[in-house]
């Protein structure tokens, strides 16, 4: 699927060259996380990696039994990733790569288009969906509405507290402070200069959000050990 037009930036080249550098031990440790909390849902299911960058999720989904994963992501190098490192998994049609943005659309055109109308077990939106609320509370809403009964619709987003997201506790320095206090300036100074949008939530914010996506669905945090992301779940 090609690229909705005129929604390249220039932010998004700069955070493919970074991505590779960034996912160190703290990025491991979320997906550990989520994969350890989705359990064997993960076996056998058809999921939707929103946001996909490089496709190292993507991958780990292959890895821990996902029949299908659909790869999305806005940032054409990104895809260009996605294609080197899964290019066997996507000849095979185990993983289809989408160079989309998300609209509340989408969902249905990949469930009709690449599904015969079937919907997906897994969405997962990791460090993607930074709209601000009314432009994410529709696109989760259609995503709510792709799920199939018993399936997982998973947010993992940066803490909006700067002494949360860079620092541990009591204001510790750690591993990941000077990378997290850098992406948070250079991500504002973005928005500013309207390269991209940059809307971040508290972990009550976050699910406040989900509640109102799906007010008929379970809601709950995802145990994590961290406090610079936030990891929500909606269960359908």
């Amino acid at each position: 699927m090609s690229a909705d037009p005129g929604q390249r930036h220039l932010s998004w080249y700069v955070s493919a060259c970074l991505y590779r550098l960034s996912y160190f031990q703290l990025a491991h440790q979320l997906d550990d996380e989520l994969f350890r909390y989705l359990g064997e849902k993960v076996n056998g299911s058809v999921v939707a990696d929103c946001g996909c960058g490089p496709g190292v999720v993507a991958q780990k989904f292959l890895e821990s039994g996902a029949r299908q994963v659909f790869a999305i992501d806005g940032n054409p190098p990104m895809i260009s990733q996605v294609h080197a490192r899964l290019a066997q998994a996507i000849a095979s049609r185990r993983v289809i790569p989408v160079l989309r943005r998300f609209h509340p659309g989408l969902f249905g055109e990949l469930s009709q288009t690449y599904l015969g109308g079937s919907v997906f077990d897994i969405l997962l939106f990791k460090r993607s969906l930074y709209s601000q609320p009314e432009k994410a509370l529709p696109v989760l809403q259609a995503a709510c509405g792709c799920l199939n009964p018993g399936g997982v619709l998973a947010l993992v987003h940066a803490e909006r507290s700067v002494r949360r997201y860079a620092f541990g506790p009591g204001l510790s320095w750690q591993p990941y402070s000077a990378y997290h206090l850098l992406n948070r300036l250079f991500s504002l100074l973005g928005r500013r200069l309207g390269l991209g949008e940059y809307m971040l939530y508290t972990q009550t914010e976050l699910i406040a959000l989900a509640r109102r996506a799906a007010p008929d669905k379970m809601v709950e945090i995802i145990p994590s050990g961290q406090q610079s992301y936030n990891l929500v779940a909606i269960r359908a």
